[in-house]
């Protein structure tokens, strides 16, 4: 029997924009206010896959039009396409560009904290999520399940971090990203899917 079917709710409560983008004569208002949409999807490093299509639904507005603001700000430098997030990704990922002297997504990695980092990668995993569900239409319990057990051991690997680096312990910023990934997955993969208890062995 296939899980029950749940859908994701849209939890946006405000966007973090480029300050120099409301300085600049070259960014109209309409032109924000598709770059104010697509900040309000990023992640800690300015990152986002969201389409225009779905930008368009939140403003208001064409595809068409906004992908005529989404090249105004590439042409402006405010965005940048970036790597996929994961494997398998189909739509394209973008960049929002805080500070045009960065050119490295690695180097606005290392300049997060340890809870940032552990942020980022629950976004990443609910990026993926979030693409299952542009596909299929609906996450699965069992995904959403999933994810929070993934998010949760990590809350807990950068509480055992914390308190190491308190203890003066070293520790590398892109180790501690690295090994908490790692570690969260694994456990994930250790769980087999929820089942009744008639279901049990």
């Amino acid at each position: 029997m296939r899980p029950k079917q749940l859908r994701s709710k849209d939890l946006r409560a405000f966007a973090i924009v480029p300050i120099r983008a409301i300085k600049d004569p070259r960014i109209t208002p309409k032109t924000l206010r598709v770059l104010i949409a697509f900040c309000s999807y990023c992640d800690h490093i300015g990152r986002t896959f969201v389409s225009n299509e779905r930008v368009g639904q939140d403003i208001g507005s064409k595809r068409t039009a906004v992908g005529y603001h989404v090249k105004r700000l590439r042409d402006c430098g405010y965005m940048v396409y970036s790597k996929p997030m994961f494997k398998g990704q189909r739509s394209t990922s973008n960049r929002v560009v805080f500070d045009p002297h960065v050119k490295h997504e690695d180097t606005l990695r290392s300049r997060l904290t340890v809870k940032q980092q552990m942020q980022l990668s629950e976004a990443e995993t609910n990026a993926r999520l979030q693409e299952l569900e542009d596909q299929t239409g609906t996450n699965s319990a069992a995904d959403l399940d999933l994810s929070m057990l993934r998010a949760e051991f990590q809350c807990l690997t950068a509480d055992y971090f914390t308190r190491a680096l308190g203890a003066g312990w070293r520790i590398k910023p892109d180790i501690v990203q690295s090994a908490s990934i790692m570690l969260a997955n694994q456990a994930v993969e250790l769980l087999t899917e929820p089942h009744s208890h008639g279901d049990a062995a």
